[in-house]
Protein backbone atom coordinates (compact mmCIF):
# COMPACT_ATOMS: atom_id res chain seq x y z
CA UNK A 1 0.00 0.00 0.00
CA UNK A 2 0.98 3.47 -0.75
CA UNK A 3 1.90 6.13 1.29
CA UNK A 4 -0.62 8.75 -0.05
CA UNK A 5 -3.14 5.72 0.49
CA UNK A 6 -2.82 4.47 4.00
CA UNK A 7 -2.20 8.45 4.78
CA UNK A 8 -5.58 8.93 3.54
CA UNK A 9 -6.96 5.86 5.21
CA UNK A 10 -5.69 7.00 8.16
CA UNK A 11 -7.02 10.68 8.41
CA UNK A 12 -10.64 9.60 7.31
CA UNK A 13 -11.44 7.40 9.95
CA UNK A 14 -9.50 10.03 12.07
CA UNK A 15 -12.45 12.19 11.04
CA UNK A 16 -14.81 9.51 12.04
CA UNK A 17 -13.14 8.84 15.18
CA UNK A 18 -13.03 12.59 16.82
CA UNK A 19 -16.76 12.64 18.15
CA UNK A 20 -15.93 9.82 20.49
CA UNK A 21 -12.25 10.87 22.57
CA UNK A 22 -12.35 10.42 25.87
CA UNK A 23 -9.01 10.64 28.76
CA UNK A 24 -7.42 9.18 31.66
CA UNK A 25 -4.91 12.03 32.20
CA UNK A 26 -6.66 15.36 32.75
CA UNK A 27 -8.38 14.98 29.16
CA UNK A 28 -5.25 13.06 27.49
CA UNK A 29 -5.63 9.68 26.40
CA UNK A 30 -3.45 7.97 28.93
CA UNK A 31 -1.88 5.57 25.97
CA UNK A 32 -2.60 4.11 22.15
CA UNK A 33 -2.77 0.78 21.62
CA UNK A 34 -2.95 -2.55 23.07
CA UNK A 35 0.49 -2.93 24.51
CA UNK A 36 1.25 0.07 25.55
CA UNK A 37 -2.74 0.60 27.25
CA UNK A 38 -1.64 -3.18 28.70
CA UNK A 39 1.50 -1.91 30.69
CA UNK A 40 -0.20 1.04 32.16
CA UNK A 41 0.51 3.69 29.29
CA UNK A 42 4.02 3.42 29.19
CA UNK A 43 5.96 3.66 25.52
CA UNK A 44 8.70 6.48 26.06
CA UNK A 45 11.40 4.05 26.30
CA UNK A 46 9.81 0.74 25.45
CA UNK A 47 9.01 0.32 21.66
CA UNK A 48 5.89 -1.39 21.53
CA UNK A 49 5.29 -1.16 17.40
CA UNK A 50 4.55 1.53 14.90
CA UNK A 51 2.14 3.47 17.54
CA UNK A 52 5.29 4.19 19.53
CA UNK A 53 5.15 6.95 17.71
CA UNK A 54 2.76 8.72 19.68
CA UNK A 55 4.61 8.18 22.56
CA UNK A 56 8.07 8.59 21.24
CA UNK A 57 8.89 9.60 17.46
CA UNK A 58 12.56 8.19 17.60
CA UNK A 59 11.81 4.43 19.04
CA UNK A 60 10.80 3.68 15.33
CA UNK A 61 14.10 3.49 15.04
CA UNK A 62 13.88 0.12 16.64
CA UNK A 63 11.52 -1.44 14.08
CA UNK A 64 12.24 -4.06 11.52
CA UNK A 65 11.10 -3.96 8.37
CA UNK A 66 7.03 -2.51 7.85
CA UNK A 67 4.00 -2.55 10.13
CA UNK A 68 0.56 -1.81 10.09
CA UNK A 69 -1.16 -1.95 13.43
CA UNK A 70 -4.97 -0.98 14.19
CA UNK A 71 -7.23 -1.03 17.29
CA UNK A 72 -10.61 -0.52 18.83
CA UNK A 73 -11.04 1.15 22.25
CA UNK A 74 -14.41 0.28 23.87
CA UNK A 75 -14.25 3.27 25.96
CA UNK A 76 -16.94 3.18 29.21
CA UNK A 77 -16.84 6.44 31.70
CA UNK A 78 -19.63 6.17 34.53
CA UNK A 79 -20.10 10.12 35.65
CA UNK A 80 -23.01 11.47 37.75
CA UNK A 81 -23.68 14.90 39.77
CA UNK A 82 -25.29 16.53 42.53
CA UNK A 83 -26.14 19.55 40.60
CA UNK A 84 -27.18 22.60 42.81
CA UNK A 85 -30.42 21.37 44.68
CA UNK A 86 -27.69 19.47 47.57
CA UNK A 87 -28.57 15.98 48.94
CA UNK A 88 -27.83 12.81 48.22
CA UNK A 89 -29.70 12.74 44.84
CA UNK A 90 -27.62 12.65 41.95
CA UNK A 91 -28.00 12.38 38.07
CA UNK A 92 -26.11 10.02 35.52
CA UNK A 93 -24.16 11.42 32.72
CA UNK A 94 -25.72 9.15 29.19
CA UNK A 95 -22.53 9.79 27.75
CA UNK A 96 -20.98 6.18 29.04
CA UNK A 97 -19.98 4.60 25.77
CA UNK A 98 -17.27 5.20 22.77
CA UNK A 99 -15.46 3.34 20.24
CA UNK A 100 -11.94 5.16 19.43
CA UNK A 101 -9.88 3.41 16.62
CA UNK A 102 -6.40 4.14 15.84
CA UNK A 103 -4.40 2.90 12.69
CA UNK A 104 -0.23 3.58 12.72
CA UNK A 105 1.67 2.59 9.52
CA UNK A 106 5.97 2.29 9.59
CA UNK A 107 8.49 1.26 7.60
CA UNK A 108 12.37 0.82 7.88
CA UNK A 109 14.10 2.62 4.78
CA UNK A 110 17.51 1.44 5.68
CA UNK A 111 19.83 0.15 8.81
CA UNK A 112 19.55 4.28 9.59
CA UNK A 113 16.33 5.76 8.67
CA UNK A 114 12.24 5.08 9.43
CA UNK A 115 9.22 6.44 8.76
CA UNK A 116 5.98 6.26 9.75
CA UNK A 117 2.13 7.87 10.10
CA UNK A 118 0.19 7.46 13.15
CA UNK A 119 -3.78 8.61 13.49
CA UNK A 120 -5.56 8.39 16.69
CA UNK A 121 -8.20 10.48 19.09
CA UNK A 122 -5.64 11.53 21.66
CA UNK A 123 -7.84 13.95 23.98
CA UNK A 124 -11.43 14.52 24.82
CA UNK A 125 -14.08 14.39 27.91
CA UNK A 126 -17.39 15.03 27.94
CA UNK A 127 -21.00 14.86 29.66
CA UNK A 128 -24.79 14.41 28.73
CA UNK A 129 -27.26 15.67 31.51
CA UNK A 130 -29.83 16.45 29.10
CA UNK A 131 -32.21 13.18 30.54
CA UNK A 132 -32.04 14.06 34.47
CA UNK A 133 -35.13 14.90 36.10
CA UNK A 134 -34.77 18.70 36.65
CA UNK A 135 -36.46 18.07 40.15
CA UNK A 136 -32.34 17.40 41.31
CA UNK A 137 -31.71 20.87 40.70
CA UNK A 138 -29.29 20.01 37.54
CA UNK A 139 -28.02 22.18 34.92
CA UNK A 140 -29.08 20.11 32.06
CA UNK A 141 -25.61 20.19 30.76
CA UNK A 142 -24.03 18.17 27.62
CA UNK A 143 -19.99 18.35 26.90
CA UNK A 144 -17.81 17.22 24.05
CA UNK A 145 -14.41 17.82 23.69
CA UNK A 146 -12.82 15.82 21.01
CA UNK A 147 -9.13 16.02 19.58
CA UNK A 148 -7.53 14.00 17.62
CA UNK A 149 -4.12 13.99 15.88
CA UNK A 150 -2.33 12.77 12.82
CA UNK A 151 1.13 12.64 13.14
CA UNK A 152 3.66 11.30 10.65
CA UNK A 153 7.20 10.55 11.70
CA UNK A 154 10.77 10.57 10.82
CA UNK A 155 13.77 8.78 12.83
CA UNK A 156 16.84 7.70 12.86
CA UNK A 157 19.01 5.24 14.57
CA UNK A 158 22.33 3.36 15.17
CA UNK A 159 23.17 0.74 17.36
CA UNK A 160 23.42 2.74 20.34
CA UNK A 161 20.59 5.52 19.82
CA UNK A 162 18.09 7.08 18.08
CA UNK A 163 16.20 10.24 17.05
CA UNK A 164 13.22 11.35 16.12
CA UNK A 165 10.78 13.89 14.80
CA UNK A 166 7.13 14.42 14.10
CA UNK A 167 5.00 17.15 12.24
CA UNK A 168 1.61 16.87 13.91
CA UNK A 169 -1.91 17.59 12.61
CA UNK A 170 -4.31 18.19 15.02
CA UNK A 171 -8.32 18.43 14.96
CA UNK A 172 -10.13 19.71 17.72
CA UNK A 173 -14.30 19.99 17.89
CA UNK A 174 -16.08 21.43 21.19
CA UNK A 175 -19.91 22.00 22.39
CA UNK A 176 -21.08 23.25 25.38
CA UNK A 177 -24.88 23.26 26.20
CA UNK A 178 -27.81 23.55 28.61
CA UNK A 179 -31.07 24.57 29.44
CA UNK A 180 -32.16 25.11 32.90
CA UNK A 181 -29.23 27.10 34.95
CA UNK A 182 -31.31 27.74 38.06
CA UNK A 183 -28.54 30.82 39.43
CA UNK A 184 -29.06 34.19 39.61
CA UNK A 185 -28.23 34.86 36.32
CA UNK A 186 -30.04 31.71 34.54
CA UNK A 187 -30.59 31.19 30.52
CA UNK A 188 -30.34 28.44 27.90
CA UNK A 189 -27.11 28.67 26.26
CA UNK A 190 -26.61 26.67 22.92
CA UNK A 191 -29.76 24.52 22.81
CA UNK A 192 -28.88 23.41 19.32
CA UNK A 193 -25.88 21.68 20.49
CA UNK A 194 -24.19 23.06 17.43
CA UNK A 195 -19.94 22.28 17.45
CA UNK A 196 -17.36 24.50 16.32
CA UNK A 197 -14.11 23.13 15.29
CA UNK A 198 -10.52 23.86 15.20
CA UNK A 199 -7.29 22.86 13.21
CA UNK A 200 -3.46 23.57 14.01
CA UNK A 201 0.28 21.96 14.00
CA UNK A 202 2.51 21.57 16.46
CA UNK A 203 5.78 18.93 16.86
CA UNK A 204 6.87 16.31 18.82
CA UNK A 205 10.79 15.30 19.48
CA UNK A 206 12.73 12.47 21.46
CA UNK A 207 15.93 10.28 21.80
CA UNK A 208 16.72 6.90 23.43
CA UNK A 209 19.93 5.77 24.23
CA UNK A 210 20.49 1.85 24.87
CA UNK A 211 22.78 2.04 27.99
CA UNK A 212 23.45 -1.72 27.70
CA UNK A 213 21.71 -4.25 25.60
CA UNK A 214 19.11 -4.76 28.66
CA UNK A 215 18.55 -1.27 29.19
CA UNK A 216 17.28 1.61 27.26
CA UNK A 217 17.07 5.40 28.69
CA UNK A 218 14.62 7.92 26.66
CA UNK A 219 12.99 11.33 26.73
CA UNK A 220 10.44 12.94 24.38
CA UNK A 221 8.57 16.56 24.07
CA UNK A 222 5.55 17.69 22.42
CA UNK A 223 4.66 20.75 21.76
CA UNK A 224 1.51 22.96 22.53
CA UNK A 225 -1.19 22.90 20.11
CA UNK A 226 -3.44 26.11 19.87
CA UNK A 227 -7.40 26.15 19.76
CA UNK A 228 -10.51 28.47 19.57
CA UNK A 229 -13.68 26.73 19.08
CA UNK A 230 -15.83 29.76 17.90
CA UNK A 231 -17.39 31.62 21.23
CA UNK A 232 -18.48 28.10 22.48
CA UNK A 233 -17.02 29.03 26.01
CA UNK A 234 -18.04 32.55 26.01
CA UNK A 235 -21.20 32.01 24.85
CA UNK A 236 -21.53 29.59 27.83
CA UNK A 237 -19.85 31.81 30.27
CA UNK A 238 -22.56 34.55 29.29
CA UNK A 239 -25.71 32.31 30.21
CA UNK A 240 -24.30 32.28 33.40
CA UNK A 241 -24.32 35.62 33.62
CA UNK A 242 -20.21 36.10 33.00
CA UNK A 243 -19.71 39.18 30.47
CA UNK A 244 -18.63 42.45 30.58
CA UNK A 245 -22.03 44.20 29.93
CA UNK A 246 -24.19 46.29 32.32
CA UNK A 247 -25.93 43.93 35.22
CA UNK A 248 -23.08 40.79 34.40
CA UNK A 249 -21.87 38.93 37.14
CA UNK A 250 -17.91 38.85 36.24
CA UNK A 251 -15.06 38.95 33.38
CA UNK A 252 -15.91 36.56 30.75
CA UNK A 253 -14.62 33.11 30.09
CA UNK A 254 -12.39 33.61 27.06
CA UNK A 255 -12.59 31.08 23.74
CA UNK A 256 -8.70 29.83 23.30
CA UNK A 257 -8.73 26.29 24.41
CA UNK A 258 -4.80 25.44 24.00
CA UNK A 259 -4.03 21.50 24.24
CA UNK A 260 -0.48 21.88 26.24
CA UNK A 261 3.04 21.13 26.07
CA UNK A 262 4.02 17.21 27.32
CA UNK A 263 7.56 16.31 28.98
CA UNK A 264 8.46 12.74 28.93
CA UNK A 265 10.91 10.42 30.64
CA UNK A 266 11.01 6.75 30.55
CA UNK A 267 12.97 3.75 31.08
CA UNK A 268 13.04 0.06 29.93
CA UNK A 269 14.72 -2.86 30.85
CA UNK A 270 14.66 -6.51 30.02
CA UNK A 271 14.96 -8.44 33.22
CA UNK A 272 15.82 -11.65 31.10
CA UNK A 273 14.67 -13.23 27.74
CA UNK A 274 11.25 -13.01 28.74
CA UNK A 275 10.14 -10.61 31.68
CA UNK A 276 10.82 -6.63 31.00
CA UNK A 277 9.93 -3.52 33.29
CA UNK A 278 9.07 -0.44 31.86
CA UNK A 279 8.57 2.90 33.77
CA UNK A 280 7.60 6.17 32.47
CA UNK A 281 7.28 9.80 33.97
CA UNK A 282 4.94 12.65 32.02
CA UNK A 283 4.11 16.17 32.71
CA UNK A 284 1.50 18.09 31.49
CA UNK A 285 1.50 21.81 31.39
CA UNK A 286 -1.93 22.51 31.91
CA UNK A 287 -1.40 25.91 34.01
CA UNK A 288 0.32 27.57 31.12
CA UNK A 289 -2.40 26.30 28.60
CA UNK A 290 -4.50 29.10 27.25
CA UNK A 291 -7.65 28.40 28.64
CA UNK A 292 -7.19 25.36 31.24
CA UNK A 293 -5.08 28.25 33.28
CA UNK A 294 -8.09 30.07 33.13
CA UNK A 295 -9.71 27.71 34.48
CA UNK A 296 -7.33 26.95 36.96
CA UNK A 297 -5.94 23.93 35.78
CA UNK A 298 -2.23 22.84 37.58
CA UNK A 299 0.58 21.15 35.81
CA UNK A 300 0.08 17.23 36.27
CA UNK A 301 2.83 14.72 37.04
CA UNK A 302 1.95 11.18 35.79
CA UNK A 303 3.93 8.37 36.52
CA UNK A 304 3.34 4.80 34.73
CA UNK A 305 4.29 1.55 35.67
CA UNK A 306 4.48 -1.91 33.03
CA UNK A 307 5.81 -5.11 33.77
CA UNK A 308 5.72 -7.82 30.17
CA UNK A 309 6.13 -11.52 30.37
CA UNK A 310 6.83 -13.14 26.65
CA UNK A 311 7.12 -16.81 25.55
CA UNK A 312 6.87 -18.40 22.28
CA UNK A 313 3.74 -16.89 20.24
CA UNK A 314 2.15 -14.73 22.91
CA UNK A 315 2.87 -12.29 25.28
CA UNK A 316 1.29 -11.00 28.59
CA UNK A 317 1.41 -7.56 30.80
CA UNK A 318 0.23 -5.94 33.54
CA UNK A 319 0.46 -2.36 34.64
CA UNK A 320 -0.43 0.83 36.95
CA UNK A 321 -0.46 4.49 36.11
CA UNK A 322 -1.02 7.62 38.60
CA UNK A 323 -1.83 11.31 37.66
CA UNK A 324 -2.90 13.55 40.11
CA UNK A 325 -6.23 15.82 39.59
CA UNK A 326 -4.87 18.39 37.85
CA UNK A 327 -8.35 20.71 38.36
CA UNK A 328 -7.62 23.35 41.25
CA UNK A 329 -10.50 24.54 43.74
CA UNK A 330 -11.12 28.05 43.66
CA UNK A 331 -12.64 29.62 46.98
CA UNK A 332 -16.17 30.33 45.83
CA UNK A 333 -16.67 33.80 47.51
CA UNK A 334 -16.76 35.42 44.09
CA UNK A 335 -19.90 34.75 41.38
CA UNK A 336 -17.01 33.89 38.88
CA UNK A 337 -14.67 31.44 41.19
CA UNK A 338 -18.27 29.46 41.79
CA UNK A 339 -18.75 29.47 38.30
CA UNK A 340 -15.62 28.58 36.84
CA UNK A 341 -15.54 25.33 39.99
CA UNK A 342 -19.15 24.64 38.22
CA UNK A 343 -17.92 24.21 34.85
CA UNK A 344 -14.64 22.05 36.03
CA UNK A 345 -16.58 19.47 38.10
CA UNK A 346 -19.75 19.84 35.88
CA UNK A 347 -18.83 20.03 32.19
CA UNK A 348 -15.19 18.58 33.16
CA UNK A 349 -15.02 16.29 35.54
CA UNK A 350 -11.35 14.89 33.98
CA UNK A 351 -10.51 13.83 38.22
CA UNK A 352 -9.46 10.51 38.10
CA UNK A 353 -6.28 9.44 39.42
CA UNK A 354 -5.27 5.54 39.25
CA UNK A 355 -5.11 3.18 36.67
CA UNK A 356 -4.97 -0.86 36.85
CA UNK A 357 -4.16 -2.33 33.62
CA UNK A 358 -3.74 -5.96 32.17
CA UNK A 359 -3.30 -7.47 28.58
CA UNK A 360 -2.00 -9.74 25.98
CA UNK A 361 -1.37 -10.77 22.93
CA UNK A 362 -1.19 -13.86 20.19
CA UNK A 363 0.91 -14.66 17.38
CA UNK A 364 -1.61 -15.90 14.14
CA UNK A 365 0.65 -16.19 12.12
CA UNK A 366 4.40 -15.41 11.50
CA UNK A 367 2.82 -11.86 9.99
CA UNK A 368 -0.21 -11.30 12.39
CA UNK A 369 -0.50 -11.02 16.20
CA UNK A 370 -3.66 -10.34 18.11
CA UNK A 371 -3.97 -7.67 21.21
CA UNK A 372 -6.08 -7.05 23.93
CA UNK A 373 -5.70 -5.01 27.02
CA UNK A 374 -8.06 -3.73 29.99
CA UNK A 375 -7.79 -0.51 32.01
CA UNK A 376 -10.01 -0.49 35.41
CA UNK A 377 -10.41 3.38 36.70
CA UNK A 378 -11.74 3.25 40.46
CA UNK A 379 -14.32 6.20 40.86
CA UNK A 380 -13.07 9.24 42.52
CA UNK A 381 -15.18 11.69 44.34
CA UNK A 382 -15.29 15.53 44.41
CA UNK A 383 -17.18 18.34 45.73
CA UNK A 384 -16.73 21.98 45.07
CA UNK A 385 -18.05 25.37 46.40
CA UNK A 386 -20.55 26.91 44.37
CA UNK A 387 -22.44 28.74 47.28
CA UNK A 388 -22.28 32.17 45.06
CA UNK A 389 -23.63 30.99 42.07
CA UNK A 390 -26.43 29.03 43.63
CA UNK A 391 -27.57 32.33 44.87
CA UNK A 392 -29.24 30.65 48.05
CA UNK A 393 -31.35 28.70 45.34
CA UNK A 394 -29.50 24.97 46.43
CA UNK A 395 -26.72 23.51 47.66
CA UNK A 396 -23.60 25.52 48.68
CA UNK A 397 -21.68 22.40 47.01
CA UNK A 398 -21.42 20.45 44.17
CA UNK A 399 -20.45 17.26 43.69
CA UNK A 400 -19.36 14.47 40.91
CA UNK A 401 -18.32 10.89 41.29
CA UNK A 402 -16.36 9.47 38.20
CA UNK A 403 -15.27 6.09 37.18
CA UNK A 404 -13.93 4.77 33.73
CA UNK A 405 -13.23 1.29 32.42
CA UNK A 406 -11.28 0.62 28.68
CA UNK A 407 -11.16 -2.30 26.36
CA UNK A 408 -8.87 -2.35 23.92
CA UNK A 409 -8.48 -4.75 20.81
CA UNK A 410 -5.53 -4.29 18.19
CA UNK A 411 -4.23 -6.18 14.88
CA UNK A 412 -0.67 -5.73 13.88
CA UNK A 413 0.56 -7.01 11.12
CA UNK A 414 4.16 -7.39 9.69
CA UNK A 415 4.98 -7.63 5.89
Amino acid sequence: MGMKKIAASIFTLGMAAAPFAHATNGDEMMAVGSQSNALGGTGVANFVGAESAFANPALLGKSKGKEVTGGINLFKPTVANTGMAGGPATGSSSADTSYIPDVSFSNRLSDNLTYGVAMGGIAGMGVNYTDASAMLGLIKAKSALSILRVVPTIAYNTNEYGVGFSPIFQYGSLMLSYNNFNGTNGGPYNAAESKNSSTSFGFAVGGYYNVTSAMTVAAAYQSKFSGKYGTQISGAGQGFGLCSGAGCAGAPFGDNLDQPAQMKLGVAYAVNESIAVTADYKLIQWSSAAGYKDFNWKDQNILALGAKYSASGYWLGLGYNHANDPIGVLADSSYRNAAINVFNNMFFPAIVTNSYTFGGGYDISKALALEGAVVITPEVTKAVGISSLSGGLGAPTNTTTHSQKAYEVSLRYKF
